[in-house]
């Protein structure tokens, strides 16, 4: 999923990798808070993954259109931009891939099933088409990526992203983004008996060719953005055991960088300073179109920036003291969008920015 946002449970609770978005270990408060798919500055999607749930959320008008049905589980949303569709892939109970097609007011196009099987531990990703090549859906089995096109048989292209390194007892793929051929990014937990650490590999599967990016002191999500790979981190300040990583609350901590692929290296990074001497105390970070929101948990405040780090919004109060989750930010009537689930039931609160 693009933004293959994402999905803050509790506090205490640890993530895992799922198929539409990277997770983080490391949650803000609040309530379980949905995946966002970026539509446009009216429009955004919001996934549900505990409960099987995709809604269209128009901000302006302030409802939600259903686009899911059955409670068959989610693999993965995507958004074209011209044509304008919105691509819903579900598995069905014969294992099979539903597609679903809709307009961005959340009206039917088309729906088709895809012939390909995929087992219940598996995470998926649809590429659109381009050029003379056809739809493609990366699906991802532990260690193992295997890229499907018609007529679904075998895959086209594999990759076995095992790591070996005797410095750990286990390393494995906790999150992956794929959007089109050849770029893979995958993130991997690399757990040892006194070490819980976190890497990203990024691997162009037509050249071959691999680049590992370390020295991460928290967890962080991952998503493909054009040709570059933003990177980007959440953090709440509590006890943890002393082998555990805990960012130095006195430094500067690195909330966003990007990647460009071609190169492997860093063209932008985004740092700032945290107290932890609040409760709640930390950050929240947030990467939806081409935006970086940073929520200030110590201070209840919020800020949005550039992907290239500039600052557009600065220091905004967080509706619900940090329980609401940032939906999107309009320029022209200097707007602000969030999400509030605290009555039981979602609505959108409309923020103007000073």
């Amino acid at each position: 999923m693009r933004q293959r946002w994402t999905l803050f449970l509790a506090i205490s609770i640890l993530w895992a990798g799922i198929s539409c978005g990277a997770i983080s270990a490391n949650a803000a408060p609040g309530d379980v808070q949905k995946e966002l798919v970026y539509v446009n500055e009216n429009t955004v999607v919001l996934v549900d993954l505990v409960n099987n749930r995709v809604e269209l959320a128009d901000l302006i008008n302030r409802r939600f259109a259903s686009l899911s049905k059955n409670n068959d589980r989610i693999l993965d949303v995507s958004v074209l931009k011209s044509p304008q569709k919105i691509v819903l892939l579900q598995q069905q109970k014969d294992k099979k891939i539903r597609k679903t097609i809709f307009s961005y007011t959340a009206s039917l196009i088309g729906e088709s099933v895809i012939p390909l099987k995929i087992a219940e531990s598996t995470t998926v990703k649809w590429a659109a088409p381009t050029g003379k090549v056809n739809e493609r859906i990366m699906v991802q089995n532990s260690n193992n990526f295997s890229l499907y096109q018609y007529p679904w048989r075998k895959p086209v292209a594999t990759y076995n992203a095992t790591i070996k390194d005797n410095g750990y007892e286990s390393i494995s793929v906790q999150d992956w983004d794929f959007v089109g051929y050849p770029n893979l990014a995958i993130k991997y937990q690399a757990q040892g008996i006194m070490s819980n650490d976190h890497f990203v590999k990024t691997v162009n599967l037509y050249s071959k060719k691999e680049t590992l990016l370390q020295n991460f002191n928290t967890d962080f999500q991952l998503k493909f953005t054009g040709s570059d790979l933003a990177l980007f981190t959440s953090y709440v300040y509590q006890a943890v055991p002393a082998h555990v990583n805990r960012p130095d609350a006195a430094s500067a901590q690195q909330v966003y960088r990007r990647i460009n692929m071609d190169t492997g290296k860093e063209t932008a990074s985004l740092t700032q300073i945290f107290t932890d001497q609040t409760e709640p105390a930390g950050w929240q970070t947030e990467y939806i179109n081409d935006q970086i929101f940073v929520g200030n948990l110590g201070e209840q405040t919020w800020s949005l920036y550039s992907k290239e780090g500039r600052q557009l919004v600065a220091g905004q109060i967080w509706p619900k003291k940090n329980n609401s989750q940032f939906l999107g930010y309009r320029n022209s009537s200097m707007t602000a969008y969030f999400l509030d689930n605290s009555t039981g039931q979602a609505t959108i609160i409309v923020v103007p920015v000073q």
